[in-house]
């Protein structure tokens, strides 16, 4: 119940500051994609767990590796532009300026901009302290 009230505080914090949610990792094209951290703090009542905001800007063709976020949540909102993301073993999905996704922890999957324009992101994580934001994992069979 804590992590529905925590996540539930997030997505109106967000919405409220008009910023938004959203996805994003390390690309493999590191100067296709502008990261830039918010937040970095622990999160009230869940010892051991910790917030992380980043907001994220997309070059077009900007393609992110299949990866994990290890135990952690997600929560994604497109400020800009199109986003295309997948899960592994799933068609990809376009999510688009205004729209919101959850991404539940240890889940592979990737992000990538095929639109001719830049796509801003903001991303929270609630992860554990002790793991890292993102780990990089083998491409998925075709």
């Amino acid at each position: 119940m804590r992590m529905r009230t925590a996540i539930a505080c997030v997505l109106l914090l967000a919405a409220a500051a008009g910023a938004g949610l959203a996805l994003a990792r390390e690309p493999e094209d590191a100067s296709k994609v502008q990261a830039q951290s918010l937040l970095a703090e622990a999160l009230a009542g869940e010892p051991g767990k910790e917030v992380v905001a980043q907001s994220y800007t997309f070059a077009p063709g900007a393609v992110l590796p299949w990866h994990i976020h290890p135990d952690a949540h997600e929560i994604a909102y497109v400020i800009e532009g199109d986003f295309t993301f997948q899960i592994e073993g799933e068609a990809p999905k376009e999510i688009k300026a205004g729209e919101a996704s959850y991404l539940a922890p240890n889940v592979v999957h990737r992000g990538m901009n095929k639109s001719n324009a830049p796509v801003k992101l903001f991303v929270v994580r609630i992860k554990p302290k002790d793991k890292p934001l993102v780990q990089e994992v083998t491409p998925p069979p075709q």
